[in-house]
């Protein structure tokens, strides 16, 4: 009976066996017809950047030699030059020009050819890094030009494990004090005093095989401000800082107190190991993090915004003087989040002023980005 079981189920396996290798040879057409035709979309798409950068070239060289031409007229105006010279130097412009044509269209006539055979070939002349500075750098006639930092690093080798990356903190939301019996919102209006924190910020993984615990830490500039209620403005009575009454409507009134400061946090968190050909890299995009840590700094300096009317008249007035803020600036700090975007949170343990009949610290509430 056995013996009979098994030749039955031979027969079944032969006669599946034709049907899984037509299978499997059919699949492999398939894909290899999908990658032939993704390859041809790619060299298409290749040919046609290769010819609009040929047809850019001598716009772009007359373009450079008109304003090459305009420099030159503008140095014979002033007597710079003679004339004979000034023909000279449009002559010598006018042919490098030309042969910058020539050479690069024969660079990009050489790359096209190369496409077409289904080959390529890059030459590496600068190994190194390179850093373009610039604003409102015209290119063309087209309006085309450098706005900002344009960093070129793509000849440098790919590191296989990165533990540490920098990102730019952009924060920004609201500020008030708390302390000696009063909470938030009792002496300052809550919506008119701000908090703003821009910075730079290192992460590195602390394990090796784990990117569970982070430590993030960098260096921030920080902006409190402080609107007082009922009218009252900030005085410094013989090194005593207190709040008085202002004889005149306010429309505005605030003091801003700026701080350099060393943030620090252990950030916690699940990532995605993402395994490339010659490197890794964690990504914790889209996953729960959270930061508990602190800060210390400096405080930089204190400005009062003061805005009323006196006789009808509009007056402005920032004053900056000695309102005893503490120059030593410590306290406490946490963020939660989703990725890059965060509920900020920080308390400062030192008070507002040194010498103050109550004493206040700073609390702050903010949405905070890491770019």
């Amino acid at each position: 009976m056995k013996r009979i079981i098994f030749y039955i189920a031979l027969a079944a396996a032969g006669f599946c066996m034709p049907n899984a290798n037509a299978q499997t040879v059919k699949d492999s057409v398939a894909s290899a017809t999908i990658a032939s035709q993704y390859a041809e979309t790619q060299k298409r798409n290749t040919l046609a950047y290769l010819e609009a950068q040929k047809a850019d070239i001598a716009e772009q060289e007359k373009y450079r030699l008109k304003k090459a031409i305009e420099d030159i007229n503008t140095k014979l105006e002033l007597n710079l030059i003679t004339k004979e010279q000034a023909q000279t130097f449009k002559e010598e412009e006018a042919k490098k020009a030309a042969l910058n044509i020539d050479n690069k269209s024969a660079i990009i006539d050489n790359q096209i050819a190369l496409v077409k055979r289904n080959e390529s070939y890059e030459t590496k002349l600068n190994e190194g890094y390179t850093v373009e500075l610039g604003f409102g750098n015209a290119y063309d006639d087209k309006g085309s030009f450098l706005l900002g930092v344009h960093y070129n690093a793509k000849n440098s080798k790919i590191k296989y494990d990165k533990r540490t990356r920098s990102d730019i903190v952009l924060a920004t939301g609201f500020n008030n004090t708390v302390g000696d019996g009063k909470t938030i919102g009792d002496d300052y209006h809550f919506g008119k005093s701000g908090f703003v924190e821009v910075g730079i910020a290192l992460r590195t993984r602390m394990f090796k095989n784990s990117n569970a615990i982070r430590l993030v830490y960098g260096i921030s500039y920080q902006f409190n401000t402080l609107s007082p209620k009922d009218n009252q403005i900030f005085v410094n009575n013989n090194g005593v800082t207190q709040l008085e009454e202002f004889p005149y409507k306010l429309k505005r009134n605030q003091l801003r107190m700026d701080n350099l400061v060393v943030p620090f946090h252990f950030e916690f968190g699940s990532s995605v190991k993402k395994e490339y050909k010659d490197y890794f890299r964690y990504d914790n995009n889209n996953k729960l993090n959270v930061g508990l840590g602190g800060f210390v700094g400096l405080n930089t300096g204190a400005m009062q915004r003061l805005r009323y009317k006196e006789d009808g008249d509009r007056v402005t007035s920032n004053i900056r003087t000695d309102y005893n803020v503490n120059k030593f600036i410590y306290g406490v700090s946490c963020y939660i989040g989703i990725g890059g975007v965060a509920l900020y949170t920080k308390y400062e343990l030192n008070p507002v002023f040194k010498n103050s009949p109550t004493k206040h610290h700073n609390i702050s509430f903010a949405l905070r980005v890491d770019l």
